[in-house]
């Protein structure tokens, strides 16, 4: 009897454990970037389709490594369908500081679409 009741606990148990893996995902940032030395974590906070999902109204949420408070910035708005945040065209590559990580934000945002 006892030889049954060991696997049977185990088994249910590993069951168990998977079921609360799937209920809740980790959170992985879309971006990381160094700035002066303190790396930081960009993910996407919150986001809701507008026009049947060809625009998303999106904040992301920027995690420091440092002291720092985590930072949620402002409602933005993306257009999957021209590849754009609030209204300037987002590069495929960034070629400056300013563009750091929008590729990243756009492909986050609209998925397999942006």
């Amino acid at each position: 009897m006892n030889r049954l009741l060991l696997p049977l606990i185990s088994v249910l148990f590993v069951v168990s454990c998977q079921g609360k893996q799937s209920k809740d995902p980790i959170e992985e940032p879309f971006y990381i970037g160094l700035q002066m030395g303190i790396t930081y974590k960009m993910f996407l906070h919150e986001k809701q389709p507008i026009d049947g999902g060809i625009r998303y109204k999106f904040r992301t949420r920027v995690e420091y490594s440092s002291d720092t408070t985590t930072r949620i910035n402002d409602w933005r708005v993306a257009d999957c369908l021209k590849s754009t945040i609030d209204g300037y065209l987002v590069p495929a590559l960034s070629r400056s500081g300013v563009e750091r990580g929008m590729p990243f934000l756009i492909r986050a945002v609209c998925g397999d679409m942006g």
